[in-house]
């Protein structure tokens, strides 16, 4: 679960209704604009485990594409409103604010809370895609949620099967509805 992204999705939300969560790790505005996103290094030994967690996020810059001051900007032109821009320094405090918040209701609630918020602002729930098979074969199916390693889980058609898609050897392009392999 992307936690970071959660956070972010949840604290502009509270602006504006535009933002979601695209599988497994990217935020998006409108559903057509990427925002950010979140990289996750994870180290296991015997007693430890060391996460290194990486995030960007556009605020500030238009071009090539759009930032999130201009979501902002334009859901005050369309809603006659004056929320104002955000700094770094604000948007840094208010994400942090908002992970403890959500970190404090894992803790007590369990991992479902962040699994529900997740949800909540996913791009994808019965969306109808295609996907590149092993053989490389066309195939057909529905996306119906994320497994409990973070996978994304597709209905298969028209077979029923249940099958795991891995983030690191697929792409997913969301305006295509399409999921292919990575190629290096």
């Amino acid at each position: 679960m992307n936690f970071f992204a959660v956070k972010l999705v949840l604290y502009v939300k509270q602006l504006s209704r535009d933002l979601g969560l695209k599988w497994p790790n990217d935020i998006y505005a409108y559903g057509a604009s990427k925002l950010g996103g979140s990289i996750f290094n994870t180290q296991v030994d015997a007693t430890v485990a060391i996460v290194n967690v990486g995030v960007g996020f556009n605020l500030n810059n238009s071009k090539p594409t759009l930032c999130l001051n201009d979501v902002i900007a334009q859901y005050n032109s369309k809603h006659s409103t004056t929320l104002p821009l955000l700094s770094y320094e604000k948007t840094f405090a208010l994400i942090f604010n908002k992970l403890e918040e959500l970190y404090d209701r894992v803790q007590c609630e369990g991992i479902e809370v962040l699994q529900q918020e997740y949800y909540r602002h996913w791009l994808h729930q019965d969306a109808e895609i295609s996907m590149i098979g092993s053989e490389g074969e066309s195939l057909q199916g529905t996306i119906i949620g994320i497994d409990e390693y973070g996978f994304l889980l597709v209905k298969k058609q028209p077979s029923g099967d249940i099958v795991s898609v891995h983030p690191d050897g697929n792409s997913f392009d969301m305006m295509q509805g399409l999921i292919v392999p990575k190629f290096n």
